[in-house]
């Protein structure tokens, strides 16, 4: 017997109670140490210009010298680490949000660009990427020969 419709609703009510509360406990917890962190993603804008393609990535507590930017066919890579503040006394954590470690962002760019000319910019926490477009003349005119001999 599946019991009565009520008895399903309070079933499920409790438990997504439990998820709500083994998902604020997970979320509250410190990411694992070492290697096995996980990579995290930054934000970014991505926007063009008439002449431009801008990244805009955010980046707070990152220092440049940090910041690895690489432009890989159509794609534009960054890449880092988040430092961990030197430790003075020991800690207990009841929230850890901020992601510290390793990260990477690779973008799809919607232009192609010109590599040679990229610049870029670190202030604030906020490294903004200028990426110069190139001309988009991609079609390719190919003339055929009709040989005769068969």
């Amino acid at each position: 017997m599946l019991g009565s419709p009520g008895d399903w609703l309070g079933n499920m009510q409790s438990m997504q109670k439990e998820m709500v509360r083994l998902l604020n406990y997970l979320g509250s917890s410190k990411p694992p140490a070492g290697h096995f962190a996980p990579i995290w993603e930054p934000a970014v804008d991505v926007y063009e210009t008439a002449a431009d393609v801008v990244v805009v990535v955010e980046l707070p507590g990152v220092k440049q010298d940090d910041i690895e930017i690489v432009v890989d066919n159509n794609y534009l890579v960054v890449r880092g680490q988040r430092r961990e503040t030197a430790l003075l006394e020991k800690r207990n954590y009841y929230q850890m949000e901020i992601h510290r470690g390793p990260f990477e962002r690779r973008i799809l760019l919607p232009a192609r660009i010109n590599p040679d000319k990229t610049r870029a910019s670190h202030e604030d926490g906020i490294l903004e990427i200028v990426l110069l477009k190139t001309r988009q003349d991609t079609t390719l005119r190919v003339n055929i020969k009709i040989s005769s001999q068969c």
